[in-house]
């Protein structure tokens, strides 16, 4: 086994083997990254990026996971960077092929490939250090395009491509869920409604022509079950007609583990995802509380898909709860709620989606004792989560997201006194889960449509 990045593995063995030869394959495929016609989604600030570094610091005091290791050099966000800008510049520009000592150029070879391969799996893509770069420079978008040239030479995490994506493909969702155990769980819900809040309703599956179609993260039915029970009595209360689907009428999981790793995959989802919408002839997808899937469905399928085969509009669920309490149509008491509450901004509905006051004027509503988490909306860490994280476990990398990440979001946490933890991404939820017990913190998490239901006036 060559030398790798540091004593943690995002990725398997067998993917970083010392009899395999990769660099000639990983060139071509970064020959095509760098190639407009070939990267639809971020191609000009990718390489504007790749051109341009101050080597100021600024994105280093900003990052999480720099910050929290001690501030090692091999988690500084410029220097992650450099290790692809070294490549850069030696094989596709024309200094670095004739002075590659000039300008900072250095061949690239198997072992700096496996070290390359580790580094661009401790960076969450939370883009933290885009926000502040005086620049613009996007350190969290070259690392995204590093792990799509990964992945074109067969290079990226199991949980993310053979048990995510393609599992999604094959099964209808990521967690390889079929029609009938998703029936029944829905089932179970219903009946956890009735026996908790002491009335009946019916979730609605597969209905065709309904006005909104909700997707949740295929992880919810199963970790955080209160989030699509609080969804259905939100939903229920609102008196509007909505549905669920099943894996019977295609892809019923809002996860697209693509928007990570790889825009092929990234692609496949989609579409099989829009098919699904399409068919069923709903007017508005809500997706849930999920919010790499808010990025994909919002902003990404802009790039991918025309309006025309679009023929749908897209909301988050804490967009349409936002406008129910405000317009009336739903009623909330925050004395259901009194325990002391604080909100984590999900990097993706918050620095990459824009919704901050959305989830805070919810809360607010519908919580007696709001308490903010220090620093908050854009300038708020990511807990670590995020680009797939949350289910990546293997080489002792749980570990590292909680002597990392986990360790900013803890401290802030306890800095504020709450009871409870409001999060509105599932990947979230699944690193606060591991956070609040590797802590031993005396609080819990909840899923914000979970409070909502709670303080449902009826």
């Amino acid at each position: 086994m060559r030398k790798v990045f540091d004593d943690y593995r995002a990725l398997s063995d067998e993917m970083l083997r010392s009899n395999e030869v990769r660099v000639p394959h990983f060139l071509d495929a970064m020959k095509k990254s760098l190639d407009r016609r070939s990267n639809w989604t971020f191609w000009l600030p990718y390489v504007l990026s790749l051109d341009v570094c101050m080597k100021c610091g600024t994105c280093a005091e900003v990052c999480p996971v720099y910050i929290s290791s001690g501030r090692k050099e091999i988690y500084h966000p410029a220097v992650r960077s450099e290790l692809i800008r070294k490549v850069y510049r030696r094989y596709f520009t024309w200094p670095g092929r004739l002075f590659p000592g000039l300008v900072g150029a250095e061949d690239l070879t198997e072992d700096k490939l496996d070290a390359l391969a580790e580094s661009i799996y401790r960076c969450t893509v939370c883009r933290r250090c885009a926000y502040v770069c005086p620049l613009a420079i996007d350190n969290g978008l070259i690392v995204r395009e590093a792990r799509k040239i990964f992945d074109a030479i067969g290079i990226a995490p199991d949980e993310l491509k053979e048990k995510g994506t393609r599992k999604q493909l094959e099964m209808g969702n990521a967690t390889g869920t079929p029609t009938a155990a998703f029936l029944d769980i829905i089932e179970f819900l219903e009946e956890e409604i009735e026996d908790q809040r002491g009335y009946k309703i019916k979730i609605p599956v597969d209905k065709k022509g309904a006005e909104y179609l909700v997707m949740h993260n295929a992880g919810d039915y199963l970790a955080f079950a209160e989030t699509v029970m609080g969804a259905a009595e939100i939903f229920h209360a609102a008196g509007v007609d909505w549905t669920l689907n099943s894996p019977d009428t295609g892809i019923n999981d809002a996860v697209n583990y693509g928007v990570f790793f790889s825009d092929i995959e990234f692609t496949e989802v989609l579409k099989a995802q829009i098919k699904t919408i399409v068919n069923l002839g709903v007017k508005t997808l809500v997706v849930g509380e999920c919010g790499h899937a808010f990025e994909a469905f919002k902003y990404l399928m802009l790039r991918l898909i025309p309006p025309s085969e679009r023929p749908f509009e897209v909301k988050s669920i804490l967009e349409l709860i936002d406008e129910w309490i405000r317009e009336g149509r739903i009623k909330v008491d925050p004395e259901k709620n009194p325990e002391p509450v604080t909100y984590h901004d999900s990097c993706k509905l918050g620095r990459l989606g824009g919704l901050y006051e959305e989830p805070r004027r919810i809360l607010k509503a519908c919580c007696k004792d709001f308490r903010e988490m220090e620093p908050n909306r854009e300038m708020s860490y990511c807990c670590g989560g995020g680009s797939g994280f949350a289910i990546m476990t293997k080489g002792d990398f749980l570990k590292f997201r909680m002597e990392t990440y986990g360790k900013i979001k803890a401290e802030q946490l306890k800095a504020t006194g709450a009871s409870i933890v409001a999060l509105a991404c599932s990947n979230c939820k699944g690193q606060f889960r591991e956070i609040i017990n590797y802590y031993k913190l005396p609080l819990r998490f909840a899923g914000i449509s979970e409070l909502v239901a709670n303080a449902l006036v009826r």
